[in-house]
């Protein structure tokens, strides 16, 4: 019995080694439900991608070798330093998403705005405006032009005339710079250039007054750095901010002033929510040079080379390339061979999987991973592993104490002894009786 004992815990301390060596193929083995489920799953997306084929040409996606996908999932797991990669890419997407979104707001207010440039151009109301700033120009320009020529020589002649003369000059000087300011401004305005500051040309227009609202505007602005929808509430609370703006600064003034304040206001808002998504997608792309999206680029581009040389079919090797680059996989150096080998054939581990099969094929290295990292874990996946012969010994224990619990009891030899003469006095006693009789 001690022999059973021993060969059963020897048993399950192999066992539990074995668990423990080998953790993660035993956590991620597919239970039963979980392969029925992913049957299902792959069965509706062959389903569902049969039923589109009928209504367009384009594929959903493009079915890959088993064996290719598991190598290169293999390889991408020694270079963890790549699997953020895909969260960037994703990340950078979302980003793309975002500026496409306001990219059609800016363009739908260039429309409006470019119509309203139109009306200050050819609206002989609206002309006024601009045009009053080249004849400031040209006027002082002229003034400037009669007065330079009567500046003193020698001012210890008439110390008077030159200091009232030199005063002139320097006032047509003032107003031809503010007038050529606010021509250039307003040139900018009429010319749609997008680098126009609203708040420059309203300066050079009224003088500095209305600075402190525009920098209040821009500082709301600025604290959009995270929008990531034109249906925020904050874009709605600018624009009414931008309204706010503009009954402030330009109440009594044209019409035509207080549309296009209003107008520029609104192109500032969408311009300044482009810069914000700009510079989280430059971060973005700044982050996947760190993690080695070079390095990845260039392993991709030698693996496909190499894999086009040893196969004819260079449009399915392209196409099986170019499906694969959407996952960021790093491609083992043996992959062209298992790319001739899968090229002809589609059974076994060539069998063509998709994007579901895909998916978790994935979660299962990246659980194998986590798996192989935590001691505890692998220690109670061997454990667990070895409760089989854990079990068997529990039983065997408990029909031994059972077997233990009904045997008769045995006596000492002393103890047989006294019983066997007692049973032979009786017997004696008995004939002595029957002789009597």
């Amino acid at each position: 019995m001690n022999l059973i004992r021993g060969f059963l815990w020897l048993l399950v301390a192999v066992m539990t080694l074995q668990g423990f060596l080998h953790a993660d193929e035993y956590g991620t083995a597919t239970s039963m439900i979980g392969g029925i489920g992913l049957t299902m799953s792959v069965w509706r997306e062959s389903i569902g991608t049969t039923a589109r084929s009928l209504w367009t040409s384009e594929p959903t996606y493009i079915p890959l070798p088993r064996v290719i996908v598991q190598a290169a999932l293999k390889e991408t797991a020694l270079h963890p330093g790549i699997q953020i990669v895909p969260r960037l890419q994703q990340k950078l997407r979302d980003h793309q998403r975002t500026w496409e979104l306001f990219h059609e707001k800016e363009v739908q207010w260039l429309l409006e705005h470019s119509d309203l440039i139109g009306g200050l151009l050819s609206d002989p109301d609206a002309r006024w405006l601009w045009i009053r700033w080249d004849q400031a120009l040209q006027e002082s320009e002229s003034s400037l032009q009669e007065t330079q020529p009567r500046a003193c020589k020698l001012r210890l002649l008439d110390p008077a005339t030159c200091d009232s003369t030199s005063a002139m000059i320097e006032t047509f000087e003032r107003a031809r710079q503010v007038a050529q300011e606010a021509v250039n401004q307003w040139d900018s305005v009429l010319r749609l250039n997008h680098r126009v500051s609203t708040g420059d040309w309203w300066t050079s227009v009224y003088q500095p007054r209305g600075q402190p609202y525009f920098s209040d505007y821009m500082d709301t602005i600025a604290r959009l750095h995270d929008i990531e929808k034109p249906s925020d509430p904050r874009i709605s609370d600018t624009l009414a901010l931008a309204v706010n703006v503009t009954t402030a600064l330009a109440t009594g003034e044209s019409v035509w002033i207080q549309r296009l304040l209003l107008s520029l206001l609104t192109g500032e808002l969408w311009k300044g929510c482009l810069e914000h998504v700009r510079s989280r997608e430059s971060r973005v792309r700044e982050l996947m040079i760190l993690a080695g999206i070079q390095e990845l680029t260039n392993t991709h581009e030698r693996i496909l080379n190499a894999s086009l040389r040893v196969t004819e079919e260079r449009r399915t090797v392209q196409d099986w390339f170019g499906e694969m680059t959407g996952y960021a996989w790093w491609m083992p150096e043996d992959m062209p061979a298992l790319v001739r080998r899968c090229i002809g054939q589609d059974a076994g581990d060539c069998t063509r999987i998709g994007p579901t099969e895909i998916v978790a094929l994935t979660a299962k290295v990246a659980e194998k991973a986590r798996i192989m990292q935590n001691w505890i874990r692998r220690l109670f996946l061997g454990l667990w592993n070895a409760m089989p012969v854990v079990g068997i010994l529990f039983v065997l224990e408990l029909v031994v104490l059972c077997m233990e619990l009904r045997a008769p009891i045995r006596l000492p030899d002393t103890q047989k002894s006294f019983v066997l003469r007692l049973q032979g006095s009786d017997e004696r006693q008995l004939a002595l009786r029957g002789s009597i009789d």
